[in-house]
């Protein structure tokens, strides 16, 4: 059965069941993680379904009365709190919606559970404050003080807070079962990621790039909250890929790999797929010769154990920066006639890819930025760049557009470090085909400086000190883009250029909408085939957060978070947002 047949076959029916169900308050099952789409006024999972789609199947909300729509009601989250210059996190979490309450983070990691029933005002029923050392713990964050959502199981509400611990929450009352230690904020480790949760694991990632930690993803058996198992993003002595480290040093030690946006999943072949970030250090391909797997990859592991089934690395000894942390969604497509099974990634690169989830080859490729300057194209075979050599330790891409310790000064490089895409989710609708790309235009320049060793291999570089190798210019406005691909080909469908860098998540609905943010705190409805804007309204503050929607008693809602530090790629070009103040505020509408 086609996804578009399903779709369409159970809209009605849930609808209509949706307004006639009263609340209720039930466990968060395994069959209610696959099926989703039979509860259709909920948003349970972090990216709406396992598949990673952000698709909502109500409808009521559409390209005819989105112009009616309006703001129904707000809730400040985080209020007056210690904590100095971090006394505000970013909001960038997905919420998450069962039965008329809200479950969501603010940007540090206080998870609220806000009662929407109403329909009119959101009534907060408790708060859980890991009591996060914000000074400290701000200090030692490589990219910001960030919490990227929470993931239910049976009774609880998971959750995780920046200095690394992990939770598991009542649902009914935000009494703390338990919390385990998953990351070492000492070695300059956070957690920022929303967990999957798959059966009775929750799996999760650390970030800190940035601080030279050797990446991985680990699992938390959650009936005992032990952990379950870890896999590193960067293979050590012996295993598969650790012949990638050329340099000879163990270098890999400190190798990056860090992961923070949270996998998709396939059921029928029990394989999640995980973005894994740019090798340490970022912009001094030297340090590190070789390939680097798996950094700036995508790995399919196995959720039980962890084993890795497959990698496909997107920019070998990357250096430039292009993590592809980012979802990867799951699609079933034609391609070229033939039935096949997809994982597709809007790459940071500027590359739109379609593997086969099945065994990670090399399907199809293309750019899907404006700009692009670091490589003439795609091997159609490989999907490797064309002017990878694999002959050579160290890459030299298109000559100028990185740094190297010959020319520590780089040209230009399109689009810039940020991509592309960054962490910021696709939206995919399955009823016309589309995949819904918000994403950043524009180039940078990179300052290439020689990376001293760490001084468990001899150097002065210590744990929570940067490791970059380097440093990024930016020297033009960067812009943003919503684009709309055909997933199996990545052929440009409708494209609209937007004023500022896309820094908020896309959300796609049956009523054949995309819902974005802005940075200027402009949130936005446009045309599912044309992208046309059709309605918007502004909040008054950044908005880095990725939409949702829901319904209550057959009301359909759209929910955002907003608020957020305004980004210094922004503000230097954008004098008009450099008064714009943070604000911590849930913002819903309805018609």
């Amino acid at each position: 059965m086609s996804m578009k047949f399903f779709a369409g076959a159970v809209t009605g029916a849930l609808l209509t069941a949706t307004a006639l169900t009263p609340a209720r308050a039930a466990d968060m099952t395994n069959e209610r993680a696959l099926n989703p789409q039979r509860e259709p006024q909920n948003w349970i999972l972090h990216h709406g379904n396992y598949q990673g789609h952000r698709f909502s199947l109500l409808k009521e909300i559409n390209t005819d009365n989105v112009k009616n729509l309006k703001p129904v009601f707000t809730v400040a989250l985080g209020g007056l709190q210690s904590g100095g210059r971090y006394a505000f996190g970013n909001l960038e979490a997905t919420p998450l919606v069962e039965d008329g309450i809200m479950y969501v983070p603010d940007g540090w990691g206080s998870v609220y559970a806000i009662d929407v029933s109403a329909g009119k005002k959101g009534v907060i029923k408790w708060k859980m404050d890991p009591g996060t050392d914000r000074a400290w713990a701000g200090d030692v964050a490589c990219c910001g003080v960030n919490n990227r959502g929470v993931a239910l199981w049976k009774d609880k509400v998971i959750s995780i807070a920046l200095d690394g611990r992990m939770f598991a929450i009542n649902k009914a009352t935000g009494e703390v079962a338990w919390e385990r230690k998953v990351a070492d904020p000492a070695l300059g480790e956070t957690l920022t990621i929303a967990p999957l949760v798959i059966r009775d694991l929750a799996i999760v990632g650390a970030a800190g790039g940035e601080f030279g930690i050797r990446g991985y993803i680990d699992a938390t058996d959650l009936n005992t909250g032990k952990a379950a198992w870890r896999t590193y993003t960067i293979p050590g002595a012996g295993e598969p890929g650790n012949e990638t480290w050329k340099d000879g040093k163990e270098r890999w030690k400190h190798g990056g790999g860090s992961v923070w946006e949270t996998a998709t999943y396939d059921p029928e072949s029990d394989t999640f797929y995980q973005g894994v970030g740019n090798a340490g250090p970022d912009w001094d391909p030297e340090y590190r010769a070789g390939d680097n797997k798996w950094a700036a990859s995508v790995l399919a592991l196995s959720p039980n154990d962890g084993k890795i089934k497959w990698g496909y690395q997107y920019t070998p000894n990357d250096p430039y920066d292009y993590d592809e942390i980012s979802e990867h969604p799951i699609i079933n497509a034609k391609v070229n006639g033939e039935d096949r099974k997809l994982v597709v990634h809007a790459a940071r690169n500027g590359y739109f890819y379609a593997l086969d989830r099945i065994n990670g080859s090399f399907i199809a490729g293309k750019q899907y930025t404006y700009e692009m300057n670091w490589t003439p194209g795609l091997d159609p075979k490989t999907g490797r760049p064309l002017n990878y050599n694999p002959n050579a330790d160290v890459q030299v891409y298109t000559e100028g557009t990185h740094g190297s310790r010959a020319r520590p000064k780089s040209d230009k490089l399109c689009p810039a470090h940020t991509g592309g895409k960054n962490w910021e989710p696709t939206a995919y609708n399955p009823q016309l085909g589309l995949l819904y790309i918000p994403s950043i235009e524009g180039c940078d320049y990179i300052e290439t400086v020689p990376q001293k060793d760490f001084v468990d291999q001899g150097g002065t570089v210590r744990p929570r000190e940067r490791f970059s190798g380097g440093a990024t210019v930016i020297r033009e406005r960067l812009y943003g883009s919503l684009k709309a691909v055909d997933p199996a080909t990545g052929e440009l469908k409708a494209d609209l250029k937007l004023t500022y860098p896309n820094y908020s998540g896309a959300l796609a609905t049956a009523g054949n909408l995309v819902f974005i943010g802005g940075v200027d705190g402009t949130f936005s409805a446009h045309d599912a085939k044309t992208l046309k804007e059709l309605w918007s309204f502004n909040t008054g503050t950044g908005i880095n957060a990725p939409p949702i929607s829901y319904a209550v008693n057959g009301k359909q809602y759209i929910a955002v978070l907003v608020g957020s530090r305004q980004s210094q790629n922004v503000i230097p070009f954008s004098p008009e947002l450099k008064n714009t103040s943070t604000a911590s505020m849930l913002f819903v509408f309805s018609l």
